[in-house]
């Protein structure tokens, strides 16, 4: 009885149930409040209060995935209506590394990936990843001291988000010319490849 009882007890509910995704604060705070400040327009703002991002108050601790996704589909369509999809993407995830490092948690990472440079701060990239949301996972493969492909799980559909996302970090570290292709789509995923010059 005593190991049925520690088996029943191991979270077989909870596997049962999956976990909430969310996105923290200082990533909705970074993009939002300090990158497009003054760049979205009042349609845009109103669009985000309905959507649960109101800036006019204090931040949550964390916002829904499906918040998250609709701020980001608001701010695509507002600051980029003219580019490709794919472009458009790819700029706003540049805009979220950009305004990250004004926030507490952005100027720590900023430090230490320039301490790391950029090889060595992909290596920490799940870490990174899981300090803006509880949802993306990452795995590297290390092709060359200056060449790597970068699986993440989950790229809402829009793998030219995390190539922005990716160019502006290593540009961070260091890297200087810093291209990214998509390899491979897998599920809700993605393969990149990402090089770039020291």
């Amino acid at each position: 009885m005593q190991g049925l009882e520690e088996t029943a007890g191991l979270g077989v509910a909870r596997s049962a149930t999956p976990r909430r995704r969310l996105v923290f604060e200082h990533t909705v705070e970074g993009l939002f409040r300090f990158s497009l400040r003054t760049r979205l327009s009042s349609p845009a703002w109103q669009a985000l209060r309905e959507a649960g991002v109101d800036l006019s108050k204090p931040l949550l601790p964390a916002y829904p995935y499906e918040t998250w996704r609709r701020g980001l589909e608001i701010a695509v369509g507002d600051l980029y209506p003219l580019l490709p999809r794919a472009e458009a993407w790819r700029h706003l995830g540049r805009e979220v590394v950009n305004g990250m490092v004004h926030t507490l948690m952005g100027r720590a990472m900023v430090g230490v990936a320039r301490l790391l440079g950029p090889l060595r701060s992909l290596r920490r990239l799940n870490n990174t990843l899981r300090s803006a949301d509880n949802y993306v996972e990452s795995r590297l493969t290390e092709l060359s001291p200056t060449s790597c492909e970068v699986w993440l799980n989950e790229v809402m559909d829009q793998p030219s988000y995390y190539q922005g996302v990716l160019e502006a970090s290593l540009g961070l570290a260091g890297a200087r010319n810093v291209k990214t292709r998509v390899v491979a789509r897998d599920g809700r995923g993605a393969v990149l490849h990402v090089e770039w010059e020291e």
